[in-house]
Order: C-alpha cells, then structure tokens, then sequence
C-alpha cells in the first residue's frame, strides 16, 4: 500500500513538473514573439505642420476621435465655403473651425479644405487646458468630449481634439479670422432665404453681359417680411429706384448704408430711426427682377463691400 502511494505521488509530482516546464516555456516563446513584433508609432506631427499640411491635419485627428470621419474637400470652380458648407449640412463656422490655415473666406480652385462628417470644430490645445476647462468654454459635456477624442490618451500631448457641434472660439482663431469674425458683430441677415446670387462678377441674367453685382440675392416668396440689418436711420423709401424698383436705404451712422431692393411694399419712412431686426418692408419682383427675391447691398464710404464678410 505504502509503496503504492509512493508511485502516485512521484507520478503527480512529474505532471507537476511537466506542466510547469511546458507553461514557462510557452510563456518565453509569447515573449520572444511580443519583443520581435513590429512596433507601431503614430506619427507625429508639429503644431505648424498641422496648420500648413491638410493631409497631415486629418490623418492626425482620424486617429484620435470616434464617431466622426474626416475627409479632404478639394474646392471646384465657383465654390465659396458658404456653398461647400451647406453641400455637407452644416454652417461655414465648421469650415472655418477645422481650418486654422485660412486667413479669409475667399477659396481657390484645387484648394483642400478638411472637412468633418458632423459639424464642429478643432480646439487648439493649450498648455493650460483641461478637460473640464475645455468643455466648459464650449458649453459642451465632459462626456462626450472625452468619447468623441477617445484616442486621446494625454491631453496635454495634443495639438488639437474635435469639439461636436460648436463654433470655432474667435478668441482662438488667428489675428485675420478673428478681424473679420468682429464684421459679424456689424449686421443681420435682413432675412432667411436662399442665396441665389453672391457679390462680385457675374453673367446678368437679364442683359447677359457680364458685370460686377454690387450685393447678394435671396430668393424668398413675395411678401417675406425685411428687417434692418442694423440700427439707422432710413435716408430713401421709395417704388421708383432705378433697377431696384421698390426699395429702402438706411444709414448707419458709421460709414455704412444698406440697400434693400426689389420690394413689394414700404413699411417704413424717411427720416425714422430703426432698430436691428425692425421691419422695414415686404419682398418682391420689382424693378429689374427674373423672380422674386431680395437685393441686398452693403456700402461702405460709397464703395460696395460683399455681405458675405457679414453674414452667414
């Protein structure tokens, strides 16, 4: 009996043995295989070179976000980033927030633009910033800051992380931008619509000869109510100006006049002081008019400036 105990344990004792030989053994091998596998870096990438290299900038944030997707729009003949916005169903702020090498609003033909699938827009980090911080700035829960940039492992290794349906902080955009996101504080859309015509040169649809169009066109129904896109004083109302036929000019005080033509009826008077967003009018076809719509002009010391540069 005694020697029969003696020969199971030896026998337990070398499966032991055998089984702990075999496991260190595979584990070398695991080892071995990890410390021969070829290691992946992300590359990296210059705060500069991700300004100036568009390529550069959406390989950067593929890697690092979740739930968007980035792709390179190539600008066509007659596109304006208004365009090119409302082609991918967001505001041109989105353009221009995941943009930070462009330094005014005119594009060029073949010129890439970094496009996101949902609008937003990229946050330039800063030494300072943190999570918190950052959505706070954009009035954005933590949460889904942190799971949209989920790549994001060390915040304050990153050069940018995608914020989800914000404008871009003019504060943060480059001297140029943030000069002209101040003309934003200027003017109001005198009202929604259709942009059917932008400022500058053109085939006139009446005449055919090319000339330059002094302001943009927004197609809307006949009646639509026109509101002053900014406070002034109204210095014409008149059914009988020119091209315009019936329309409102008012001055605003500050080297600017507004033009408001093609209306269908005055609602205003010379003379009267009107407030941002006061209505002034109803829309039309008057004058010279393929269709209903509304003529709006911005002057500056006599000289027509694109709206544009305004409004969005």
């Amino acid at each position: 009996m005694k020697n029969f105990f003696i020969r199971w344990s030896v026998f337990f004792v070398c499966l032991f043995i055998i089984y702990f030989v075999v496991n260190a053994k595979v584990h070398a091998i695991a080892q071995a295989n990890l410390q021969s596998a070829m290691v992946v870096n992300l590359p990296q990438y210059s705060k500069q070179e991700l300004i100036d290299d568009v390529k550069a900038r959406m390989k950067y944030i593929l890697t690092r976000t979740k739930g968007v997707k980035f792709f390179i729009h190539k600008v066509k003949r007659k596109e304006n980033l208004w365009e090119i916005a409302k082609q991918h169903g967001y505001s041109v702020h989105t353009v221009i927030g995941c943009n930070p090498q462009m330094k005014t609003y005119n594009v060029s033909i073949n010129q890439n633009l970094l496009m996101p699938s949902i609008g937003g827009n990229l946050h330039p980090v800063s030494p300072t910033d943190t999570w918190q911080s950052i959505a706070e700035k954009y009035d954005v829960e933590e949460t889904i800051l942190k799971q949209t940039n989920c790549g994001v492992k060390d915040l304050s290794k990153e050069h940018y992380i995608f914020i989800p349906g914000k404008k871009p902080a003019v504060d943060l955009l480059n001297e140029s931008m943030q000069e002209k996101y101040a003309l934003r504080d200027l003017f109001r859309s005198p009202l929604a619509g259709r942009l059917s015509s932008t400022f500058g040169t053109r085939k006139h649809p009446i005449t055919g000869k090319i000339s330059k169009h002094g302001g943009i066109d927004i197609a809307v129904k006949t009646g639509t109510l026109v509101g002053a896109a900014a406070d002034g004083v109204v210095i014409l109302a008149s059914t009988n100006v020119g091209h315009y036929g019936t329309a409102v000019f008012i001055d605003h005080q500050n080297g600017y006049i507004t033009h408001y033509g093609h209306l269908s009826k005055i609602l205003t008077k010379v003379g009267r002081k009107v407030k941002a967003g006061q209505i002034i009018a109803k829309s039309g076809s008057t004058g010279r008019s393929t269709g209903p719509h509304l003529h709006f002009t911005i002057k500056k010391k006599g000289v027509s400036v694109d709206p544009l540069k305004f409004l969005w």
